[in-house]
C-alpha cells in the first residue's frame, strides 16, 4: 500500500506543472494626448435565437392545460419564449472602449484601446501610468 501511495505521489509531481513565483510587468509614465470613446454595436438580431426560445417556450407551455387549453398554453409558450427573446436582444447594451493617444516620458507616442471603466475616465493632460505584461497594456492614472 505505502509503496503504490509512493509511485502515485512520485507521478503527479513528474507531471505537474512547474509554479512561478510572479510575472513581469513594465511600467512606464506618460501623458494622454488624446481620449476618445468607441462604441461598437451588437451583431443585432438573431432570428434563429427567437425561433428556439419560441421552440422551448412552446413545450414548456404544452406541459401545461388540457385539451383546447394545452394548445392555448402551448401557444402562449412559444409566444412568451419568442418575445423575451426578442426583448433580450433589443436590450442587449453595446460595447465601450477607450482609445487613448500618449505621449511617455521617453519620447514615443503609443496608442492604448482598452475597456471603458466607470470609475477612471481620460482627458487631454492626465498624468498616467501605463502598465505592460507581455501583449497585454493597460493605462491607469499616475500618482
Amino acid at each position: 500500500m505505502k509503496k503504490l501511495a509512493l509511485i502515485a505521489l512520485s507521478l503527479f509531481a513528474l507531471t505537474s506543472q512547474a509554479s512561478f513565483a510572479g510575472s513581469k510587468t513594465l511600467v512606464d509614465y506618460g501623458t494622454v494626448q488624446q481620449s476618445q470613446i468607441i462604441t461598437h454595436t451588437q451583431e443585432g438580431y438573431h432570428p434563429l435565437r427567437t425561433l428556439a426560445a419560441g421552440a422551448v417556450g412552446g413545450v414548456v407551455g404544452h406541459q401545461f392545460g388540457s385539451g383546447h387549453g394545452k394548445t392555448a398554453m402551448t401557444v402562449a409558450g412559444a409566444a412568451a419564449g419568442a418575445g423575451a427573446s426578442r426583448y433580450h436582444q433589443s436590450t442587449q447594451q453595446a460595447a465601450e472602449e477607450v482609445q487613448l493617444l500618449i505621449k511617455t516620458q521617453s519620447g514615443q507616442t503609443i496608442q492604448v484601446v482598452q475597456p471603458v471603466s466607470a470609475q477612471l475616465s481620460f482627458k487631454a493632460g492626465d498624468k498616467v501610468r501605463i502598465l505592460t505584461n507581455g501583449s497585454d497594456t493597460t493605462v491607469d492614472k499616475s500618482v
